[in-house]
Order: C-alpha cells, then structure tokens, then sequence
C-alpha cells in the first residue's frame, strides 16, 4: 500500500486559513468590551464558528490518499471512503493554467479557505468531487460512475503513477 500525504498550502490557503482561524478570538476580544446582550451573541457566533472549524477538520479535510492494489481510499480523521481500482478509468495531473484552459473557472460548494477546498467544484463542463489544498497543481481521477475527482497528494507524480 502506498498513502499519499495531503500536499502542503500554497500561500493563498493559508493566508485564507490564518484570516478564518482569527475570526472566532476577534469575536472573543470584541465581546469583552461590549455590552451584555451583544457579547452573548459574540460569544455564541465564536463558539458555532469553533464547532464548525472542527467538523471541517475531522470531517472534510482529508488527511491522506492511500493506493492499495484493488482500492484508492480517501483517509479522513473520522472516516475513510474506498474506491474500486475498477471504476478508475483514468487519473493525471494538471497545473491551474491548464486545468483552467480545459475546465474554466469554477463555482465552489462547500467548505473553501479553511485549510483547503472541501465539496464540489462546479465548471462549465464538469462537476468534481473536490479535495484540494493547492491552487496550482491538481490531479484529476476520472471514475466509471461517479463525478471526477479533484485532488492534491503531496507527490503528484508518483500518486499518479501508483494509480496507472
């Protein structure tokens, strides 16, 4: 079995992600200075802000992308999803200019800036089951009966040549 770390943040996620995780202490440092009624709710938007922060890090934020011989399982904290080898038909890599050219932009649906992009990745002409957290390498793995996904193990490369 070869596993296939998350890849690092490119800059971008982690300046999005360094803005979000200092969102709840600002509503925190807020709430101290204001009146009763207004720090509850700052309070409370901190603390459902927090619960939110960890059900996207336990539940959406893959950790790993393991390749077995008859399974790509996409690891989680607190869950794992395998995919039959079988309904692989494809798999490559592509740099953002490219995916862009052959793909467009994008309509995110899901979790985007908080430690990567979680969800779906709407373009005009596809729709991919996202799991990213670089803007400037992806990996497309094409599936028999399910929407592409879209993915950034740390190794690009040598993921892509595991699944080949």
């Amino acid at each position: 079995m070869a596993s296939f770390a998350l890849a690092p943040m490119t800059t971008d996620m982690r300046v999005m992600t360094g803005v979000a995780l200092a969102l709840p202490a600002i509503f925190v440092g807020s709430a101290v200075v204001t009146p009763f009624l207004v720090a509850g709710v700052l309070y409370g938007s901190a603390a459902f802000m927090i619960l939110l922060y960890a059900m996207v890090w336990f539940g959406f934020r893959p950790t790993a992308f393991a390749v077995t011989a008859d399974t790509l399982r996409i690891v989680w904290p607190a869950r794992t999803r395998g995919i039959a080898r079988s309904e692989i038909v494809g798999v490559r890599s592509l740099t953002a200019t490219e995916f862009r050219a052959e793909f467009g932009f994008g309509m995110r649906v899901g979790v985007g800036g908080l430690w990567g992009g979680f969800g779906l990745l709407h373009t005009s002409s596809k729709t991919f089951s996202m799991w990213v957290s670089r803007t400037d390498t992806f990996v497309i793995v094409t599936l028999k009966n399910d929407r592409p996904l879209l993915l950034t193990p740390e190794t690009p490369a040598a993921f892509v040549q595991s699944l080949s």
